[in-house]
């Protein structure tokens, strides 16, 4: 593992999010956060492809988990924002781990940030298609995370 300064952290936050370096074939690859709890998995969920350093402590990061698939209106998919709400992580300490960011949370959990598999990959590719629905004032609004 390499300790992360808070420049790298970011970067490499950033390109996990939004599929840099990820080879899926033809998916648009993207990021899954996933939390442990004394050893023991108790998160995880896809993350939106936006985050925010926090303004106030840059230890924090504001970040989208999507913690529920998508539901379907007319075809497409819906998500209602009121429950994909922001969240923020308050980091301690990041490593990179084998291409993933390896924290130490100020809770005392651990968490990573690593590829999007599966049925998390799915739900963050229906968000994608939510987010092209949007006006460009919502997605900016969304994207900001600076509300619920």
């Amino acid at each position: 593992m390499k300790h992360l300064t808070e420049d790298e952290f970011w970067t490499r936050f950033t390109d996990l999010l939004v599929g840099r370096g990820q080879d899926t074939g033809d998916d648009l690859p993207g990021a899954e956060l996933v939390v442990f709890d004394d050893g023991r998995e108790v998160f995880r969920a896809a993350l939106a492809r936006h985050a925010r350093r926090d303004r106030d402590d840059p230890a924090v990061v504001w970040i989208r988990p999507l913690v529920t698939p998508a539901t379907v209106r007319s075809g497409l998919p819906t998500f209602d924002v009121a429950v994909v709400r922001r969240r923020a992580i308050h980091i301690a300490h990041a490593d990179i781990d084998d291409g993933c960011v390896a924290l130490d949370l100020v809770a005392g959990q651990q968490a990573r940030i690593e590829p999007a598999r599966a049925e998390r990959l799915a739900v963050l590719q229906d968000f994608d298609t939510w987010m092209t629905t949007l006006s460009g004032d919502q997605r900016a609004e969304i994207a900001a995370l600076d509300h619920d």
